[in-house]
């Protein structure tokens, strides 16, 4: 089973790195195996079901087997989890064949203990299924195989890709920062979820307990955030941890930079927002830990972004024509999705 699942993250690591689609012309082909055409080349539905059978075991460990016919909102209107699910797939299997045609330019491929790994998988994958799925879609060994190195292969290209892109990251734009925002709200929310806006008068009095607390807080350094809160009923006063970027979002720029500018243990002045009356306390201005991940995810954002533009020109180059419709739905339709018995 460990062998089966290291399949899954070996595709879905690749699977992962775009979302990408393709549109085109419409061949078919009858009494064959090939669910569609790509690139000029057969796609047997065999190779298609390698894919499902392992996402379909993951899905259904997660979210149960029931999920596949879960509606879900998508740019063209609503489909099932199972819908949106094979054209992800196809997608996958399609980005998987346009990045192995660049593996020779690149100078990428297999080790021997890569390639040793690769049968290994294939062996235990192959060895899970039940001569019913042998005999219905015509797989062999050789061809979990494929798949598998295929991946891997792929997953190679992905970084051998992006390896001459540079990418700069500054400290101030991945730095994470911990900080206690005590906010005296000027807003309400009803119970059907309208906000409603305080009146005039009671932002005044807000204000007044706004600068009533700090000054408190002045007076005594050791006072407690937790009895401030509940003496002046504080809605949404919390710690958090932000990047920049997501602190300008929620605050604005000017008070993102106010908020940025404290050091360990500082406390604001009273900061008027959209949200009411702030208080701001720096927990701590820079966490190293936390900055140090937050970096590493901006670049491997960065690098997605950057490699989607280039594998855009390279699906172009291989097949900027293929559509959905190329596919045999028929043969789509044996792949049970949950259906434990196929009739």
């Amino acid at each position: 089973m460990q062998k089966k699942k290291r399949l899954l993250a070996v595709v879905l690591s690749v699977l992962c790195v775009l979302s990408l689609t393709a549109c085109g012309k419409k061949e078919e082909k009858a009494e064959s195996t090939a669910l569609y055409k790509f690139g000029g080349k057969e796609i047997a539905y065999g190779e298609f079901y390698i894919y499902a059978k392992t996402v379909e075991e993951d899905y259904q460990k997660t979210y149960g087997n029931g999920i596949w016919s879960l509606e879900l909102t998508t740019d063209n209107g609503s489909s099932t989890v199972r819908e949106v699910t094979i054209q992800d797939l196809i997608a996958d299997i399609n980005r998987v064949k346009v990045m192995v045609a660049q593996a020779e330019h690149l100078k990428v491929s297999l080790s021997d203990s890569e390639k040793a790994e690769a049968e290994n998988i294939a062996t235990a994958f192959y060895k899970g299924l039940t001569e019913e799925d042998i005999s219905e879609t015509k797989i062999t060994k050789d061809l979990v195989l494929q798949v598998i190195e295929e991946n891997m292969i792929a997953e190679k290209v992905y970084h051998q890709a992006i390896a001459d892109y540079d990418f700069e990251i500054s400290e101030e734009e991945a730095r994470m920062t911990t900080f206690y925002d005590m906010i005296f709200e000027c807003y309400s929310i009803k119970k059907d979820g309208t906000v409603k806006e305080y009146t005039d008068e009671k932002k005044a009095t807000q204000l007044e307990k706004a600068n009533e607390a700090l000054s408190s807080m002045a007076q005594d350094e050791n006072a407690s955030f937790d009895a401030i809160v509940e003496k002046y009923d504080l809605q949404y006063a919390a710690s958090h941890t932000m990047g920049k970027t997501e602190m300008i979002e929620e605050y604005g720029e000017s008070i993102a930079e106010k908020i940025l500018s404290l050091t360990d243990g500082e406390v604001s002045t009273v900061i008027e927002s959209d949200y009411g009356y702030h208080i701001f306390k720096m927990i701590k201005s820079n966490d190293q830990d936390l900055t140090k991940k937050n970096k590493e995810e901006i670049v491997a954002q960065k690098q997605k972004e950057y490699f989607n533009g280039v594998y855009e020109e390279w699906l172009k180059k291989y097949d900027s024509k293929f559509n959905m419709e190329d596919v045999n739905k028929d043969m789509l339709d044996l792949f049970p999705f949950g259906v434990k018995d196929k009739k």
